[in-house]
């Protein structure tokens, strides 16, 4: 039998210790006005989530960005089915509920850490994250995120790759943001020998978030995304040739 209500009945951290106790497997969907959200809940642990825009169904985050911004909303419809078949896939989630939901409060009582990507500047270096072969057709990008991620793996910084794709400081780290949110590129955290080498660089001021930009149909993406994987594989090879045969159609 399905659980269903809304978030004014029951908070989203409030089901999360529901799984717990139970501890439930299955599948977890939140509508709101302009979002929908699907969190994988297996044995009692949330281990995958998508959020999207709607109408549209474009990816707007995953993983656990995707539930702490979840956790941020007051007003949504939801419904949880269990489905045994959750057991079968790979977690995509390090963060325990707890962590999670501790980040949900820091948020909301911090409106500015809703920007949680603040880091970002032209001096940043970025890689791209590790990612299962099925994932790599499951996400429908703009062509400034293609652009940028044509450069990550060659590029040492994100200023290079501003000169090199012709892109706006501002309009790129928008679109980092959008690719972080995603899944698709991370941050390299420098070591102190390359933060030393680097201390006279300038940092430029951060720009703010921009809506995100997406993917197909909600529920495949999010298959496809937390498609079993095992342990985190190297960036799958088809993945940099999707990118360069994007690039040259452009």
């Amino acid at each position: 039998m399905a659980l269903e209500g809304t978030l004014q009945d029951m908070s989203l951290s409030d089901l999360f210790q529901i799984f717990r106790m139970g501890p439930k497997t299955g599948v977890l969907i939140l509508a709101s006005v302009a979002e929908r959200g699907i969190i994988y809940v297996a044995a009692g642990k949330v281990i995958d989530a998508v959020l999207a825009t709607s109408p549209g169904n474009r990816v707007q985050a995953a993983q656990e960005e995707a539930v702490i911004q979840m956790l941020l909303w007051d007003h949504a419809s939801f419904v949880f089915r269990h489905d045994a078949n959750v057991l079968n896939r790979s977690p995509r989630i390090t963060q325990d509920g707890e962590w999670l939901v501790m980040e949900g409060m820091r948020r909301r009582e911090d409106p500015a850490r809703a920007t949680p990507y603040q880091s970002i500047t032209l001096d940043t270096k970025l890689q791209l994250s590790p990612l299962p072969s099925s994932a790599e057709s499951g996400v429908s990008l703009d062509v400034n995120q293609w652009r940028i991620l044509s450069q990550v793996s060659i590029s040492p910084n994100l200023r290079t790759i501003c000169e090199a794709t012709g892109i706006e400081p501002a309009q790129a780290i928008r679109t980092v943001a959008e690719l972080m949110a995603i899944g698709l590129v991370e941050v390299v955290i420098p070591t102190p020998a390359a933060k030393a080498s680097t201390k006279s660089v300038a940092h430029d001021p951060v720009a703010s978030m921009a809506p995100a930009v997406g993917s197909s149909d909600l529920a495949a993406t999010a298959s496809r995304m937390g498609a079993d994987c095992g342990e985190r594989p190297q960036v799958g090879r088809g993945l940099l040739e999707a990118i360069m045969r994007r690039i040259r159609g452009l």
